[in-house]
């Protein structure tokens, strides 16, 4: 069973060891923060570089806060941090934990990664609103279980992505679950059941995912 230290301790290595990450005391809020640093390690591996920022402007803090809970892109309850992902100077995104976005429908929904244009999160910390479903490149829905998990997560991923787009829409679990599975594959979801930093496969897998998503966005710039 994978543990909060092995979470801590897999994304601090894929952070670098940059700084301690707070407001990670839980398991699933930890498995959020370690699903986003392997987003950034795709990016790079896309030959991004990755630089950190704070919803109040500070470039590359010494200390990361991350959410704990559903929150607005501008917040500044506190001094909440976001990943900057350059590619060549002229595709620029931002890689969120637990951040809400409006679907097509006007619904909002809560992304546990999310990654968008960067000039979308410009303008909706300075217009005080919530990210757009055009500006989403990619999302990740986080569930850390103990137990089996349930079709009725299945249900709710779908209705999700029926509003925000199944396009690089991830959902990811350190849990196996065969029904779950199933359904999400018969409608064409993308997946990883059983992630874990235990699993050098698992994390590869993943990463694999989340370079494909990276790599159309290029293509679709040039």
């Amino acid at each position: 069973m994978t543990s909060l230290t092995d979470l801590e301790y897999a994304y601090n290595k894929h952070l670098g060891n940059r700084v301690p990450v707070s407001s990670s005391g839980q398991a699933n809020d930890a498995f959020e923060v370690y699903a986003l640093s392997l987003v950034l390690k795709a990016a790079q591996k896309e030959g991004a570089i990755i630089s950190f920022q704070t919803v109040n402007g500070t470039v590359n803090p010494s200390k990361l806060i991350f959410r704990s809970s559903p929150g607005r892109i501008y917040s500044t309850a506190d001094d909440y941090a976001h990943a900057l992902i350059s590619f060549d100077g002229e595709l620029n995104f931002e890689a969120h934990v637990g951040v809400y976005v409006e679907g097509l429908a006007g619904v909002v929904h809560e992304c546990d990664v999310l990654v968008i244009d960067a000039g979308e999160g410009d303008f909706c910390r300075r217009n005080i609103v919530h990210p757009k479903k055009n500006h989403t490149v990619l999302t990740a829905e986080c569930k850390f279980y103990s137990g089996n998990l349930g079709i009725a997560l299945g249900r709710e991923f779908l209705g999700t992505t029926i509003d925000l787009g199944k396009e690089d829409r991830f959902f990811l679990s350190n849990r196996d679950g065969k029904t779950l599975d199933r359904v999400l594959a018969h409608h064409k979801r993308q997946r990883y059941l059983g992630l874990t930093p235990l699993s050098p496969d698992a994390e590869m897998q993943t990463i694999s995912q989340f370079r494909t998503a990276f790599r159309n966005q290029i293509s679709k710039k040039r």
